[in-house]
């Protein structure tokens, strides 16, 4: 074989190698590629957490006192009540109940042994906000003809619980 042969042998496997590099070479991009892709299609992970969830307190009342004059045979009048709330979520009252017998001011104690004064547990819906206090009334205040002469003038409070959600 002459010279210009054997140099058109070598240009032919020359281009047959090029084009044979090329295609691995493509082949083998696209084959990273889609490892690539599928390895971030893949990822994962796992774990647990944990929440404790906190004791409600009860509400606690300051004031508990009635807001109108009250005299013998009075029906329906307020009870001016302020409640506290010592948890760190809001509260409910659904309805303020009669806890105990009303009790006279110092002043009025001595004289004033039978009251005649009770309250009758009353519905309500009343927000105290968390960590605060809230002061409002509710009616159910009563005062009998058994109350004795000495309970004119006094102030009365009464005892009351409340019934209550979160």
């Amino acid at each position: 074989m002459g010279d210009v042969a054997v140099r058109a042998q070598r240009r032919n496997q020359k281009r047959k190698f090029g084009k044979k590099a090329a295609i691995f070479g493509v082949t083998l991009l696209t084959a990273a590629g889609i490892g690539t892709a599928f390895g971030v299609w893949t990822v994962g992970g796992g774990g647990s957490g944990t929440a404790t969830a906190t004791s409600a307190q009860p509400l606690t009342t300051s004031v508990a006192t009635t807001t109108a004059q009250l005299y013998p045979g009075i029906a329906g009048a307020n009870l001016y009540v302020t409640a506290n709330n010592p948890n760190p979520f809001p509260v409910t009252i659904t309805s303020v109940n009669a806890n105990g017998a009303a009790v006279p001011d110092p002043a009025h104690a001595a004289g004033c042994v039978t009251t005649g004064v009770s309250y009758a547990t009353t519905a309500t819906s009343q927000v105290v906000p968390a960590s605060g206090s809230l002061s409002f009334t509710v009616p159910g205040v009563s005062m009998t003809n058994a109350s004795d002469t000495g309970c004119q003038g006094a102030t009365f409070t009464i005892p009351v619980t409340f019934t209550a959600t979160s």
